[in-house]
């Protein structure tokens, strides 16, 4: 019997964790991505990053592009009132081999641009790695919990909150943007020197509920 709508909001809604095996190398996997401000440097830790979690999950690693372009965006009124931060698709499966696409290449594929939807900003590193962990969330839906459609339910949102307090908590003095000023830097820790460059900042605003998707 075919999949329902229904039962894949059940089963999104019913599953609340994402846990993972060692958040300590999660941590360090996003401090190098929130050091980097570039489109290819945020590709290359970017899917460093995605390839840790995939590895600690169990899911396959997913691609990830990351076009130095405006965010897709609408305008009514002069005002943007709506922008994709960032997206996630899944390709048919090759015929000859289900368990990746055509030509070899991943079936989840993440989309996230560098760039704000109307300045052409490049996207603050804090909130480029939000919507990374959102789409692997959504990533790892269709991998490990075989959901055809991944809702945005409540249950979503407690593995995404679930994932990112491990890796906050694997921080443990918290992580930091490169470029804060200097008096503002935490003393020195086990980790590399990157680890601590910058002024603190949270890593996970939990106020942050801008509609990513419609």
């Amino acid at each position: 019997m075919a999949r329902t709508r229904r039962a894949d909001y059940t089963r999104s809604n019913r599953i609340r964790t994402l846990p993972l095996s060692d958040p300590e190398e999660a941590a360090w996997a996003s401090q190098k991505l929130l050091n980097a401000r570039d489109a290819l440097s945020r590709r290359i830790l970017g899917s460093e990053l995605l390839a840790v979690l995939a590895s600690q999950t169990g899911v396959a690693v997913p691609e990830l592009v990351v076009p130095d372009e405006h965010q897709p965006h609408r305008r009514s009124g002069g005002r943007i009132i709506y922008s994709l931060q960032g997206d996630y698709r899944r390709r048919l499966p090759s015929p000859a081999n289900p368990r990746v696409a055509r030509g070899g290449r991943p079936l989840g594929r993440i989309r996230v641009p560098n760039r704000t939807p109307a300045r052409g900003d490049v996207v603050r590193p804090t909130a480029f790695l939000n919507t990374l962990l959102h789409e692997f969330c959504h990533h790892h839906d269709s991998e490990a919990l075989g959901l055809v459609r991944s809702f945005h339910t409540s249950g979503f949102y407690a593995r995404l909150r679930h994932l990112r307090d491990q890796i906050e908590a694997g921080a443990g003095d918290g992580l930091f943007e490169a470029d804060g000023p200097p008096s503002a830097r935490p003393a020195a820790a086990a980790r590399p020197a990157a680890r601590d460059a910058g002024s603190p900042l949270p890593l996970f605003d939990r106020l942050w509920s801008i509609i990513r998707r419609l």
